[in-house]
């Protein structure tokens, strides 16, 4: 099991030592366990800490955190996925592979990219195996990788369509909670993202994936 002195949970999150003791003060974070009379912290509380630090970037004030992480979970999902990409895609928390399963996946690549993913963030290891918390975003680093990108640059790419989608998620939300009733006459953004999440996924991806590359096409054209 995975220990860590506040100092080290710091370190590793990028996440100052006085601020982690803050958001133990405000809620957002758990209190660590003790040993003895040193604090003692746990992957859960770095997974914790960098699901802050992006839904922060992402504009989310800590109040509003504290309450994605309070919220209920529905019986048949996690609507949390809207705020933090950790429960983003179908698998949840991201896909579980055994070191076999990975090998598979990275075929002749693995000794050239392993450890470039895993300073990336495309891959995480756990005990004997690997968590990938974004599954897509690894198929397309492969992608990339295969026509002569390295994953440095991939990883780029990475935080650029965040970012974008991100604040462009953003304005949509606050465009629909702005319209009027003659506009949108459903029971709210929450209860219908909820109620109709699979739906709202499925559009997404095909009108999503469909428009960036035929504006990709375009740049390249022009430019």
């Amino acid at each position: 099991m995975d220990r860590y002195s506040r100092l080290q949970l710091a370190e590793l999150s990028g996440v100052a030592a006085r601020t982690i003791r803050y958001y133990h003060s405000v809620g957002v974070l758990p209190k660590p366990g003790r040993a003895g009379k040193e604090a003692v912290y746990g992957r859960d509380h770095l997974e914790r800490l960098r699901a802050i630090t992006t839904m922060q970037a992402r504009g989310l004030r800590l109040d509003a955190i504290r309450e994605v992480f309070e919220a209920e979970v529905p019986g048949d999902g996690d609507w949390r996925e809207v705020f933090d990409p950790r429960y983003g895609g179908d698998t949840g928390t991201g896909a579980l592979l055994d070191d076999d399963a990975l090998t598979e996946l990275l075929g002749d690549r693995r000794p050239e990219i392993l450890d470039d993913l895993q300073a990336a963030g495309y891959l995480e290891g756990v005990g004997a195996g690997w968590r990938v918390p974004e599954p897509a975003m690894l198929s397309g680093a492969l992608v990339l990788y295969d026509v002569g990108f390295d994953i440095a640059l991939s990883g780029v790419l990475r935080k650029l369509i965040r970012t974008h989608i991100a604040t462009l998620a953003d304005e949509m939300v606050r465009a629909v909670r702005g319209a009027s009733s003659a506009q949108y006459d459903g029971e709210g953004v929450e209860v219908d993202l909820d109620r109709f999440r699979d739906r709202f996924r499925a559009a997404a991806r095909e009108v999503g994936g469909a428009t960036l590359v035929e504006e990709i096409e375009r740049v390249v054209r022009e430019h």
